[in-house]
């Protein structure tokens, strides 16, 4: 699987229709944020190669930033090859020159800078890439879990609306993830090269249309160029995982998901240097620490009485664990209780917006469930 990272960075305010709420998180610089998202890129799997378009704003950014952002890429990317350009694709013929580039029959498409891959392994995402081929035109979702999870039945409800529109064809509950038959094109997914070149040779928009992004953020989206052009896009086989692979750094409040419930993500202290520390198990909070318990009813980012983390040491992120200096465990903890709230602060997620929760069947949190606690074999479900 190819990664294809093609994004445009500014100090500005992007999506203006966007309301974010950080709560009591502190803001990171950009690039940081950057350097994070592709750093947990660099290990969710082993890319046959890597394609990264990284445009800076040229009112706030220098070329020596994009020569920083470049080795950092290739010292997080050393095994694999990259290609690196400092121009995002935007219009039809970039994307179709790019196209060649690809040596592999699945891209994991990104055109936002800051998703961050929050799993502890990447076995979920192998086993998807492996599913993938029996579908015969693949779109697995990645980020945005929380919402995926809940609307795979029902679809997307509009938040002026209380009952869906339509429910999505060809429902499935499988063993390994939920799918349905719909057209995705936001740029967070894995897709397949065939889908990539019907989406860019199929018809000419020219060279005065610029598509950056192909769910349209800030402009044109493909639907509409599309539909201008009387051309249907393809049905997909729509792939939604039972454990979070991604999640958005400023979290999902405009899907009305606040801090207390899915709570925006911060980069560890020390992270850079290779020096995080973990508190677990904890009941305070310690400044400088990674906060991590599972059992505390709030969030920091939404009180600062609660934890950073609701997790487990087994869940924590794949890219943290070779830049962990020291781990305190409190002895006094019990382990199993930490795991089945952990899975409770799943649940959470899942259930947070009553409009979604006659359409979530009881078999997909125990698929859920299930999946986590491959983490944890020595317990099951009470």
């Amino acid at each position: 699987m190819v990664l294809l990272f093609n994004v445009y960075i500014t100090p500005s305010k992007g999506n203006q229709f966007a309301i974010f709420d950080r709560g009591n998180l502190k803001s990171s610089d950009k690039l940081d944020v950057t350097k994070y998202a592709l750093s947990s890129l660099a290990h969710a799997y082993p890319w046959s190669k890597a394609i990264i378009n990284i445009e800076l704003d040229p009112n706030h950014y220098t070329p020596q930033d994009s020569k920083s952002i470049y080795s950092f890429i290739a010292e997080e990317f050393s095994n694999v090859e990259v290609i690196f350009s400092d121009k995002r694709c935007t219009l039809q013929k970039n994307w179709q020159e790019l196209y060649y580039k690809i040596n592999s029959d699945l891209i994991f498409y990104l055109g936002n800078h800051d998703h961050v891959f929050m799993d502890s392994s990447n076995v979920c995402l192998k086993n998807l890439v492996k599913i993938s081929k029996n579908y015969e035109n693949p779109t697995i979702i990645t980020s945005h879990y929380p919402e995926n999870i809940r609307w795979a039945k029902s679809g997307y409800i509009e938040l002026n609306e209380i009952n869906p529109r339509n429910l999505n064809k060809n429902f499935k509950i499988n063993d390994d993830h939920l799918s349905y038959k719909g057209i995705c094109i936001d740029s967070l997914n894995v897709i397949s090269k065939s889908l990539y070149y019907k989406w860019f040779f199929e018809g000419d928009w020219g060279d005065q249309i610029e598509l950056p992004r192909t769910d349209g953020i800030g402009g044109l989206d493909l639907i509409r160029i599309k539909n201008s052009l009387g051309i249907d896009l393809p049905l997909q086989d729509i792939i939604i995982p039972y454990k979070e692979q991604l999640r958005h750094f400023d979290g999902y409040m405009h899907q009305r998901i606040s801090n207390d419930i899915c709570p925006s993500l911060s980069i560890p202290d020390g992270f850079f240097k290779s020096e995080i520390k973990i508190r677990y198990g904890y009941d305070d909070y310690k400044q400088g620490w990674v906060n991590i318990n599972p059992k505390n009813p709030n969030y920091y980012a939404y009180n600062k009485n609660g934890a950073d983390y609701k997790l487990t040491l087994e869940d924590i992120p794949l890219f943290w664990k070779n830049r962990i200096s020291e781990i305190d465990i409190n002895n006094e903890i019990n382990e199993e209780e930490m795991t089945q709230y952990r899975l409770h602060s799943i649940q959470q997620m899942v259930y947070s917006d009553t409009r979604y929760n006659p359409y979530i069947e009881d078999g997909v949190i125990q698929k859920i469930f299930n999946t986590h606690l491959q983490n944890h074999p020595q317990y099951k479900l009470i």
